[in-house]
């Protein structure tokens, strides 16, 4: 059973479903679901702890191989965007832009008690950790990009143009809102949309069946109005002009079977940072977290350890011999 309720709780509260999972309030009091797993922040000896941002659509599912391995280590810290998994539908039905999000990530830090983490981000999360660095520098000490771009990622008119799927199901959901809401759950319940999501590259056979399916039943439950709003907020978004000017390392991690996003664009990504790392796994789809976790591990381990001996103010650019 989701927590949907819109109350402003204690930042100490838990969750509907427990596991772990806490309450907090965003600006606007939409409620926002967070979890912390790992062994506490303490002191000069401290590992940095890892902050994780979904795809959109996703739920915590498709992180939890990674989790796994992280936690015996270091404090992962986990949340849900508003009218996603456990957090609550926003009040105002326009409140899905990224100011909104971002404003989501900062309660959840605060209520974490969080004041310096690396932030994941796969797919539209690269995103959320991109603007997390620009508006919270002091906060992020690394920024790792997981099967996802800088801005803009969908096609040109995928959600502008009159004619595009999203824009259709938008305007017919204003008119008949019951009947799309019926035909939006068996859509997600067929295998019509596995086929589909694999046939343009979107996941492969090395996705666990189980937790596709875990992602396909949470889509088919989520409010059509907030996840059309918030991809429409998605596409307008772009932060790739700050990658010029990141002060902080960028490892970017692709698929060079993804085609939702493209290993040219994210190789474009990690050449401009100053201090960015591109790592290609091959065959890797834009569901790489859960294809190839024991991959994406091998290349967060040595970052995280390289930002743990860092002093804790910033992180410094990687400077390269040269010749090198």
């Amino acid at each position: 059973m989701e927590d949907t309720s819109t109350d402003a709780p204690d930042h100490g509260r838990q969750a509907a479903g427990s596991g772990g999972w806490q309450r907090t309030s965003s600006p606007d009091g939409t409620v926002i679901a967070w979890r912390a797993e790992g062994p506490p922040v303490r002191g000069a000896t401290r590992r940095t702890p890892v902050v994780l941002c979904n795809g959109i659509a996703c739920s915590t599912g498709y992180w939890a191989p990674l989790v796994t391995q992280l936690v015996a280590a270091r404090q992962v810290v986990q949340w849900d965007y508003r009218g996603h998994g456990r957090s609550g539908v926003p009040a105002a039905r326009g409140a899905t832009t990224i100011d909104d999000v971002l404003a989501d990530l900062g309660a959840v830090l605060d209520a974490a008690r969080i004041t310096r983490a690396v932030v994941g981000g796969h797919s539209f999360g690269v995103q959320v950790a991109l603007e997390a660095a620009r508006r919270r520098p002091d906060a992020v000490a690394a920024v790792v990009a997981v099967a996802g771009a800088a801005g803009h990622p969908l096609p040109d008119g995928a959600t502008t143009s009159p004619v595009s799927p999203l824009t259709m199901v938008q305007r017919a959901h204003g008119l008949e809102p019951d009947v799309v809401d019926r035909v939006w759950r068996r859509w997600w319940h067929s295998p019509l949309a596995h086929l589909l999501a694999r046939a343009i590259g979107g996941t492969s056979l090395a996705a666990p069946p189980e937790v596709m399916r875990e992602y396909y039943e949470h889509v088919s439950t989520r409010d059509i109005d907030v996840l059309l709003g918030m991809m429409q907020a998605m596409q307008a978004h772009d932060a790739g002009d700050l990658a010029g000017d990141l002060d902080v390392p960028l490892l970017v991690l692709a698929g060079d079977a993804d085609r939702l996003t493209s290993l040219p664009r994210m190789a474009k990504l990690a050449l401009d940072a100053p201090d960015g790392e591109l790592a290609v796994c091959h065959g890797g789809t834009h569901t790489l977290p859960i294809e190839q976790p024991d991959w994406i591990v091998e290349q967060l381990l040595p970052l995280l350890d390289r930002v743990d001996a860092l002093p804790a103010e910033r992180s410094p650019p990687l400077t390269v011999a040269p010749g090198a």
